[in-house]
């Protein structure tokens, strides 16, 4: 029953890691390069997708 809650906790801080790691990325991201993204809301939507299948397959 522990090891099962901790390796539950485990895949939790790696899935806040992750998207942490992400944030940070972004946010350290030259300005030109952070007006570029927004302005191709495609791009922005399959990083967005590729970030949420890595932390689903995480979780599976």
């Amino acid at each position: 029953m522990l090891s099962e809650l901790l390796a539950e906790l485990q895949e939790l801080l790696w899935g806040l890691g992750l998207i942490s790691g992400v944030i940070l990325l972004l946010w350290m991201m030259p300005k030109s390069y952070s007006l570029k993204l927004g302005e191709h809301p495609l791009l922005l939507l399959s990083m967005f997708t590729i970030i949420m299948v890595v932390i689903i397959n995480i979780f599976i």
